[in-house]
């Protein structure tokens, strides 16, 4: 072998450019047209309209690249895990030494076995229920201590640590490190997800790795981790790759982020949006006790502008229940007098009738009519009497002096004689005179409080 490259190589030492060379004439020079079957993985693309993904068996794999323009030659819809027929040409990429196809035509002849398998695993997993929307659960809003599932090795982890440590610098994180591709992948993210669950201060777990091929994700496809994050006691967060890539991971746990640093995002909040919120509610907060207070000195104003000095109308009330009085006793003793003027001629015209048995009888009627006569004279001062004291009653309760005897008692200065109303109307050392229930006293200011 190493004589037949050194011929080809003319005998002299070659540079990697002529080398690469050489191989790129052989390669495109036998291989100018060719048509290869496999499993789509990886498949890109990009806003320029370029495809690119690779094709594999269970032996190899040959990246592909399907120019822009070339869509009318592309038979159904291209996807990760789709078997595909590409027709083109074999070359050399020779700036990175790789070997490529550049596909004139694709055609979608099936599904691929893994995809074949994920959608069966996802269906029995979906009857047990794990996936159901009733199972998500919210995130807490304020967690003190999240947990991490995730390569210890790489920008994802430091990109999640600066994330969430920029939005909210108090928060715990611990890391649980796991081989996150590969053989024995799976189990790794399993054991993790349930050290961290088994941590009763860990109060959300995100269990993800950054992007990359179908291949490279499939252990977030794998049952153990599924069963791991259904099972898990606090809420999960799946961050898988990039917005497009999807694993059942992302239906299996709580809640799904486009990407690891979102992830980061949805776990903690935003101190600074935390403290614009805290500040809002402070001024509204402050705009109501305001409002409040404002209001509760309008009703008082208005409250206090309809009280007015009680002694003009307990003067009109005396007068009144004077004029009352007065009334009812000059009627009581008109209803005497004509009483007495009846009972008068009924004695004259009975001594002007002497029989005894004629007298006796106008005796007894002249009783029966003063009785008539007597009682509703009676019961009108009854009533007259009632309302009198009632009257009384109301007069004694709007007497000022009645307060007194409820531990009230009025002040005034003992040199202008004024009631005292506010505190701003006495001085240190003025002398004051104080009157209670039980008489009066003398009281000097000592000083304001």
């Amino acid at each position: 072998m190493s004589a037949t490259l050194f011929e080809a190589a003319g005998g002299g030492v070659l540079s990697v450019g002529q080398l690469t060379a050489r191989i790129k004439r052989c390669l495109e020079g036998n291989f100018r047209q060719v048509q290869v079957e496999g499993e789509v993985s990886n498949y890109k693309y990009y806003p320029s309209g370029h495809r690119y993904f690779s094709l594999k068996d269970d032996e190899a794999t040959i990246r592909v690249v399907l120019f822009k323009g070339r869509e009318r030659f592309i038979t159904g819809e291209i996807r990760d895990g789709q078997t595909v027929m590409v027709t083109g040409q074999v070359a050399v990429f020779e700036k990175k030494g790789d070997y490529q196809i550049y596909a004139q035509s694709a055609e979608v002849r099936g599904r691929g076995a893994l995809l074949l398998e994920l959608e069966k695993l996802k269906a029995r997993l979906a009857a047990e229920g794990l996936f159901d929307e009733s199972r998500k659960r919210p995130l807490p809003p304020f967690p003190r201590h999240i947990g991490i599932v995730t390569s210890r090795q790489g920008a994802v982890l430091r990109d999640m640590i600066r994330i969430a440590r920029s939005r909210w610098p108090a928060i715990r994180i611990t890391l649980a490190p796991a081989q996150v591709q590969g053989e024995g992948a799976a189990a790794d993210i399993a054991d993790a997800i349930r050290a961290l669950a088994g941590n009763t201060a860990v109060e959300l777990i995100i269990a993800g790795r950054g992007g990359g091929s179908i291949e490279d994700l499939w252990a977030f496809n794998e049952e153990a981790v599924v069963r791991a994050l259904a099972a898990c006691p606090v809420p999960t967060i799946s961050a898988v790759g990039h917005e497009t890539d999807f694993t059942l991971a992302d239906l299996a746990a709580d809640h799904r982020a486009p990407t690891p640093t979102a992830a980061a995002q949805m776990a903690v909040p935003d101190r600074a949006e935390v403290a614009q919120r805290v500040e809002a509610l402070v001024r509204r907060a402050s705009r109501a006790e305001a409002w409040r207070r404002d209001s509760f000195r309008r009703e008082l104003r208005a409250v206090s502008g309809t009280l007015q000095d009680p002694r003009p109308l307990l003067h009109a009330r005396r007068f009144a229940v004077a004029e009352a009085v007065n009334g009812a006793t000059e009627r009581v003793r008109a209803k005497i007098r004509a009483g007495r003027a009846d009972a008068a001629r009924l004695l004259a015209a009975v001594r002007a009738h002497s029989p005894e048995a004629w007298l006796a009888r106008r005796r007894g009627e002249l009783d029966v009519m003063k009785e008539r006569a007597t009682r509703p004279v009676l019961a009108r001062q009854a009533d007259r009497a009632a309302a009198l004291s009632l009257v009384r009653g109301k007069l004694l309760a709007l007497d000022p002096k009645s307060v007194l005897t409820r531990g009230y008692a009025i002040v005034t200065s003992e040199e202008s004689g004024k009631a005292v109303r506010s505190a701003a109307d006495i001085l240190p050392g003025e002398r004051l005179h104080v009157r209670v229930a039980e008489g009066a006293f003398a009281a000097r200011v000592e000083g304001k409080p």
